[in-house]
């Protein structure tokens, strides 16, 4: 399959994520309005989808090492698109958070943690999403693209274990409804676990010949 071919496919993936976000929030408005009920709502649906995308992107290649399959094999060419479809669905996210902060207006508060770190994750996604094709790879050199797509990999990973492990703890803590955060932020740290036992197994390979 040529280069030009699987941008097409990969185009097509990222059509159709989109399309399927634009459906989602179009049933969420109709279900419950376009106030601030509807836009906490799109803003926790979309914080979903991206946690999804995102982890189906950063684990690819170690779900790949792990489990040889079809499935993994289709995740890990697809990884670029999965990726990019992460930053659409984020997007979105940021404009439900806006959307919000018109519709509360002095009442919609942010602290400057979550501003530094949050806004940092974003920029983050820009810069991974402009430089996600061969031509950037090439611009930057293999090694600068890495070292850019590792360093906001991670930090990605963390806002979201931040965000999930928090709300799964309190929501432990208070008995809360909100258990529902708690299989989400098993889910994150099951992402890291993948890519550790990854590393794990590279490690046990590279000391096996000195051993022997």
């Amino acid at each position: 399959m040529s280069e030009r071919r699987k941008q097409l496919g990969g185009g097509r993936l990222v059509g159709i994520v989109t399309l399927l976000l634009l459906v989602m929030t179009a049933l969420i408005f109709q279900w419950a309005g376009t106030g601030e009920p509807g836009l906490r709502m799109l803003v926790r649906a979309t914080a979903r989808t991206s946690l999804v995308l995102f982890g189906a992107a950063f684990t690819a290649s170690s779900l790949r090492l792990l489990w040889p399959t079809r499935a993994t094999g289709w995740l890990l060419r697809q990884r670029r698109y999965l990726g990019l479809s992460f930053a659409v669905s984020h997007g979105l996210h940021a404009l439900a958070i806006g959307g919000l902060a018109l519709v509360l207006g002095d009442a919609f508060e942010i602290d400057l943690v979550t501003k530094i770190f949050g806004g940092g994750a974003y920029l983050m996604i820009a810069l991974m999403a402009a430089t996600s094709s061969d031509r950037a790879v090439h611009w930057l050199g293999r090694r600068r693209w890495r070292q850019l797509h590792l360093l906001g990999g991670y930090w990605i990973w963390i806002i979201f274990a931040n965000s999930y492990t928090a709300r799964g703890v309190m929501a432990i803590a208070r008995g809360s409804e909100a258990l529902a955060y708690v299989p989400v932020a098993i889910f994150v740290w099951a992402l890291l676990g993948a890519r550790i036992a990854v590393a794990l197994r590279a490690r046990r390979r590279a000391s096996a010949p000195a051993s022997a």
